[in-house]
C-alpha cells in the first residue's frame, strides 16, 4: 500500500503520495500547487465549481486534478470559515482524507485517487487544502438527474457500488446525491471523503442510506422535472442487497 511522504517548509507541511506524483511525472510538490494565484507554469486552471467553497479544476501536462480548500460549515463558519483547532498533524483533515483515500485505492474502490495535501499551521490553528485526480468524464448524479432519468440498471449499479464501501466498513459522512458520480462508461464513484473513515458495526449503514434518500427527495421537491421517483430507490436498494452488506 502507498504511504504518505511529506515536505516541511516553515509552518507549512505538504503531504503527498510519491507513487502517484512520480507516475504522473509531476515535479516535487510545492506550496504553489495549492495557490491558484501562484500556480507553477506547467499548471493551468480549466474550471471551477462553487459549493461551501470553490473547487478548482487544474491541468498539468495531460492530467486533470481537483483542488479543494477545507471550509467550515454551520454557525461556526461565521466566526472562522477555514481555520481549525490544531490537535496534532495526524488529526488534520488533509492527512486523514489522504490516508483514507490510499486505503480505498488499495481496496480498488471507486474513489478519487489521492495526490497531495497542504497543512498550514498558525499557532493553535491550521488551514488546509487537498488535491486529487479528477475522475475522467464524470459528473455528479444530481446534474445527471437534472437532465434525464437513470435506468433501473444504473440505479442498481449505484446501490451495488455503495455496498462495496459498506462491506469495507467505510462510513461516508455526507452520502448525498451530489457526492456520487457517474463516468462516461457508467461506473459509479463516491467522492468527498472529508470527515469520513472506517467505522465498526452495521447499524450506521441504514442511516447512511437514509441520508442519501433524503437528499434525493429534497432535490426532487426542488425541481419539477427531476429524474427521481420512489421506484428508483427500490432499484438502488435491490442493487445494494444484490451483493449484501
Amino acid at each position: 500500500m502507498s504511504q504518505l511522504s511529506h515536505i516541511q517548509d516553515d509552518n507549512q507541511w505538504i503531504f503527498y503520495v510519491a507513487e502517484a506524483v512520480n507516475k504522473a511525472s509531476l515535479s516535487q510538490p510545492s506550496v504553489n500547487w495549492f495557490k491558484v494565484e501562484q500556480l507553477p507554469s506547467d499548471f493551468s486552471i480549466t474550471g471551477q465549481a462553487t459549493g461551501r467553497g470553490t473547487t478548482w479544476f487544474l491541468r498539468c501536462q495531460s492530467n486533470e486534478y481537483v483542488l479543494r480548500h477545507y471550509k467550515r460549515g454551520g454557525a461556526i463558519a461565521n466566526v472562522s470559515d477555514d481555520k481549525f483547532l490544531y490537535l496534532g498533524m495526524q488529526q488534520t483533515r488533509p492527512v486523514k482524507e489522504l490516508s483514507l483515500l490510499i486505503k480505498l485505492q488499495h481496496w480498488q474502490l471507486p474513489a478519487p485517487k489521492p495526490i497531495a495535501g497542504l497543512v498550514s499551521r498558525h499557532g493553535l490553528t491550521w488551514q488546509g487544502d487537498l488535491i486529487t485526480a479528477r475522475i475522467d468524464g464524470a459528473q455528479d448524479v444530481h446534474n445527471v438527474l437534472m437532465q434525464r432519468s437513470l435506468s433501473k440498471l444504473e440505479w442498481r449499479h449505484i446501490g451495488s457500488t455503495i455496498v462495496r464501501f459498506h462491506q469495507r466498513q467505510v462510513f461516508h459522512h455526507d452520502l448525498n446525491i451530489h457526492n456520487i458520480m457517474l463516468d462516461a462508461k457508467g461506473q459509479a464513484w463516491l467522492i468527498d471523503f472529508d470527515k469520513c473513515g472506517i467505522k465498526s458495526g452495521n447499524r450506521w449503514k441504514q442511516a447512511n442510506l437514509q441520508r442519501l434518500l433524503r437528499s434525493l427527495q429534497k432535490e426532487a421537491n426542488n425541481y419539477s422535472n427531476y429524474g427521481f421517483k420512489h421506484e428508483n430507490w427500490r432499484s438502488l436498494i435491490e442493487g445494494y442487497h444484490s451483493i449484501g452488506a
